[in-house]
Order: structure tokens, then C-alpha cells, then sequence
């Protein structure tokens, strides 16, 4: 709980928006020829883009996407995982 101007505050009254965060690592199982494709295809960017935006740097940290709907959120964390990268939720407090 905060204090702010005179007035306690939760983190239910600040904005939350949702992050869906890549950290540089391929699920387990996944090869990187077909990850490179299925991002590709997502993201609409040719492989070799692919490659260089999300393999460049190892332990890059890399949003992908920012939402304030958690539902949107699980649904982008879905799809990249889905594609072969681990991706987690991050939530955002701005007030």
C-alpha cells in the first residue's frame, strides 16, 4: 500500500499493463531452423531479421508486446510459445 497525497493508495489504483517478455532461449525440443520460420511468420519479418533481432545478443531482453488486458497478454505469450521461444508475463505498474 502507498501514501500519496494525503491518500493511501493500492496497486489496484495505479494503470497495469501486461509485458510479454523474450529472454534469448528456445524451449527445449525446438529447433532454431524451425523457430527462426515460425517467427518469421509472426512477426512478418524475413528469417535472417529474425535472427539478428532475437539471437543477436545473448541474455537480450526483448518485449514483445505491451497490453493492458492480461487476456491479450496470454494470448501473445501463447502464440510465441507456441512458435519455440520462452516468453513470460511481465506486469507494469504506472501511476
Amino acid at each position: 500500500m502507498l501514501f500519496f497525497k494525503g491518500v493511501f493508495m493500492t496497486s489496484l489504483d495505479k494503470d497495469i499493463n501486461y509485458s510479454v517478455v523474450f529472454m534469448g532461449e528456445i524451449i527445449t525440443g525446438f529447433e532454431q531452423k524451425k523457430v527462426l520460420r515460425n517467427l518469421a511468420k509472426i512477426t512478418r519479418m524475413s528469417e535472417k531479421e529474425v535472427l539478428q533481432r532475437f539471437f543477436q545478443i545473448e541474455s537480450q531482453r526483448i518485449i514483445l508486446k505491451k497490453t493492458p488486458l492480461l487476456e491479450k497478454a496470454r494470448k501473445y505469450h501463447g502464440k510465441f510459445s507456441r512458435a519455440g521461444i520462452a516468453v513470460g508475463i511481465q506486469m507494469d505498474f504506472e501511476h
